[in-house]
């Protein structure tokens, strides 16, 4: 095994320096098994089990029982919190120089997985909306995760890679906003060089312990959907010059107050207004509002800037994005950058389609978020690898499964080679073998 973990020319020690990052303060039997664990999410076009992958990839390369790499996930002294920095901080290291100072996202969301067994910890009834049971409701989990999206350049002008950095699963200690706001705490000592971070979030998160993240660190903003019913008021008039404190705020506003225009091209009348609300108390911010139709109440949609569109780094004119660019000439910019959050949902059907992150077995909370964070850097891998590795670059521009179909054959290959050698090492009378080999490299 160390001889693939260390020979340069094999794709295992690429690798294991970019997980290295990683598992790098943990104990060295800890740090292995998580690796390995990683390499068969990578290696396995079906990522069924933990015991699956023992029995076609990591036996193969350790004599290490499966109860080891259970202990792991369940037992183990380490912290897999962290990893969610370790992600952001390779992700930013992909940033070219000449967007340093460009605007970084961080994506809020949350997603079900469906359980059929009783004997998973935290498993409970839970709402979907989008449940295809005959049923809104469903057994499961609920997963919290945040998203990094960070700019890079491409032929076709300013691209966005998006990243995930991590899960919490959401256990009824505390809520999905108290949630999302720890894990962006997490990352946001990573994300302080960036000249601006704004959070994307849809109508569930614009609560007291995400929206106060803007007023907690110095380089955060928030562009969110609201519900239509949030409170908003104009903005408070100039001083009258009479006795008295001055109003702080203005009337109580309507969004049928707010004027829409529907501009050539645009999908939706739309319009934006600078106003007060009590999600950010005695500050300005800007409610963007949209409707199919603007006669029927019922079809304006609010989402809420608390950063000046004229003051977002984001080269809306270099963007390779045609919804930013038509946005930002409709002066809507905070909509079109709305749009990057949707990567989260795309994630959401990967991980889950394709690298088989509804399948857990585990059941103790500690192992399954610790595994779906596993599953979260090993999905990681691949979508930074070939930016962040000269042997991988090739790769950029690919989707995660093809990426991971290329590395899954090199890995294949390796452990080919390495069995193959252990064998060769075995044969007493080995010089037939090594002149075919010979024979074969010279040709």
């Amino acid at each position: 095994m160390s001889r693939l973990f260390y020979n340069r020319n094999h794709t295992f020690s690429k690798l294991f320096w970019f997980f290295g990052h990683y598992f790098q303060d943990n104990s060295r039997p800890t740090a292995e098994n998580l690796f390995l664990l990683a390499i068969s999410m990578l290696a396995l076009d079906s990522f069924r089990s933990i015991r699956f992958a023992w029995l076609h990839i990591i036996s193969k390369l350790t004599g290490k029982s499966l109860n080891s790499f259970y202990y792991t996930l369940g037992y183990a002294a380490f912290d897999h919190l962290r990893w969610m920095a370790v992600t952001a901080r390779l992700a930013l290291g992909c940033v070219p120089p000449s967007l340093k100072n460009s605007v970084v996202f961080l994506s809020i969301d949350d997603t079900m997985l469906e359980k059929y067994g009783a004997k998973f910890q935290a498993r409970s009834k839970l709402f979907d909306h989008a449940a295809h049971n005959g049923s809104n409701y469903l057994n499961g989990h609920c997963f919290v995760s945040i998203m990094l999206h960070v700019p890079l350049e491409s032929a076709d002008g300013i691209t966005y890679l998006s990243v995930p950095l991590g899960y919490r699963l959401w256990t009824k200690e505390l809520s999905k906003p108290d949630l999302a706001a720890d894990m962006v705490r997490s990352v946001m000592a990573e994300l302080s060089s960036c000249g601006q971070v704004i959070l994307l979030c849809d109508s569930w998160y614009p609560k007291k312990p995400v929206t106060g993240l803007v007023t907690e660190f110095k380089n955060p903003e928030m562009i969110c959907c609201a519900r239509s019913d949030t409170v908003l008021y104009d903005l408070p008039g100039e001083r009258t010059g009479r006795r008295g404190r001055p109003r702080t705020r203005g009337e109580r506003l309507k969004l049928s107050a707010i004027t829409l225009d529907k501009p050539e091209g645009a999908p939706y009348y739309m319009g934006c207004r600078k106003v007060i609300t009590n999600l950010w108390k005695d500050r300005t911010v800007y409610a963007c509002v949209t409707a199919v139709d603007p006669e029927k109440p019922g079809s304006l949609r609010l989402f809420l800037c608390t950063a000046a569109p004229e003051g977002i780094a984001a080269h809306s004119e270099k963007q390779a994005n045609e919804k930013i660019r038509s946005y930002s000439a409709w002066g809507m910019l905070p909509l079109g950058l709305f749009s990057l959050r949707w990567n989260i949902e795309t994630s959401y059907y990967e991980t889950k389609t394709f690298w088989c992150f509804r399948n857990y077995m585990v059941r103790s909370v500690k192992g399954i978020e610790r595994l779906s964070n596993l599953i979260c850097i090993s999905y990681a891998a691949v979508r930074l690898l070939p930016y962040c590795c000269r042997e991988f670059q090739d790769y950029q521009g690919q989707s995660p499964q093809e990426t991971r179909y290329q590395l899954g054959e090199k890995i294949r290959m390796d452990i080919i080679i390495h069995s193959l050698g252990q064998a060769i090492e075995t044969i007493k009378k080995d010089f037939p073998l090594k002149m075919a080999f010979q024979e074969l490299i010279r040709k």
